[in-house]
């Protein structure tokens, strides 16, 4: 539960939440799991046009598939966590559509900055 408070702190500290509807998001479990799942949700598209820019910006099919390797990799390490910090939904209770929510938005948030960061980067040294 700690943690799971954490996460919400640090989603909120980050301006990620239902701000036009802070009251919505706050009625009751189910509107903070829906809106928990927004926010993924337009993460996960954010993420998708990051990782798509870096693709187009790549020179050649080896470097792609590295970026496509990676991509696979840190997913399956995102889950794994998220499963070990969350648990399994059997396992918990109506909290935890929100505390799935928020740490794989945790790590989304990481990877769309690091991917961004790739994209963003065009010079000597950088992926290419």
């Amino acid at each position: 539960m700690r943690e799971a408070i954490a996460i919400l702190a640090a989603v909120m500290a980050l301006g990620v939440g239902c701000s036009a509807q802070a009251e919505d998001c706050n009625a009751n479990q189910a509107s903070m799991n829906q809106c928990a799942g927004k926010d993924l949700a337009a993460l996960d598209a954010e993420l998708n046009r990051q990782y798509k820019a870096q693709m187009n910006w790549l020179k050649t099919p080896a470097r792609k598939q590295a970026l496509k390797d990676a991509q696979r990799a840190w997913i399956a390490f995102r889950d794994a966590d998220c499963l070990y910090q969350v648990g399994k939904a059997e396992d918990s209770g109506s909290i935890w559509p929100l505390s799935q929510a928020q740490c794989l938005a945790a790590h989304t948030r990481v990877r769309v900055e690091q991917l961004k960061a790739y994209a963003e980067c065009r010079e000597e040294g950088c992926p290419r």
